[in-house]
């Protein structure tokens, strides 16, 4: 160790306390009242398109992001699976379900399915896990790569 700095002298040296939602006081909580309220608020306000689905993909929450993005009403999301949003017959689809299985955990790049049936490119991840009341779920993130492809081969 550079015996210049000494680690009573920097606290970047020091333990640091991790913050978690169980030991956030009254001020930091602000308005929510418990963990669950700050992960809706969290999930609600998302940046990207979001949702929770049971292990035969039927879709038990999702952000507004994830409608807009797919072109369907709030009404008719309540109603749908994740795979009508997806081409459940590529590859890439395929070995995303079969990687999430066996690991937990997944991402790639697969194509999805707008309610018009225009086809776009989109990158997934997905984390599955066992809920409170042991049914399995996932979670997932959806994001547009449309534009980036676009700009990363400067196609029109």
């Amino acid at each position: 160790m550079n015996p210049l700095i000494q680690p009573s002298e920097n606290v970047f040296f020091e333990k640091q306390k991790k913050p978690s939602f169980n030991t956030f006081g009254e001020s930091e909580r602000g308005n929510f009242a418990s963990a669950s309220e700050i992960y809706n608020a969290i999930f609600k306000n998302a940046f990207h398109a979001m949702y929770i689905a049971l292990a035969n993909e039927s879709i038990i929450q999702f952000n507004k992001k994830l409608y807009k993005m797919f072109s369907y009403s709030e009404e008719e999301m309540n109603t749908l699976k994740s795979d009508h949003l997806f081409d459940m017959e590529e590859v890439a689809y395929i070995d995303f379900l079969k990687k999430r299985e066996e690991k937990g955990i997944a991402k790639a790049e697969i194509t999805a399915i707008k309610k018009s049936g225009i086809r776009f490119p989109c990158r997934i991840t997905s984390v599955a896990y066992e809920s409170e009341s042991g049914k399995k779920v996932s979670m997932n993130t959806v994001i547009d790569i449309s534009d980036s492809l676009s700009a990363r081969w400067n196609i029109s």
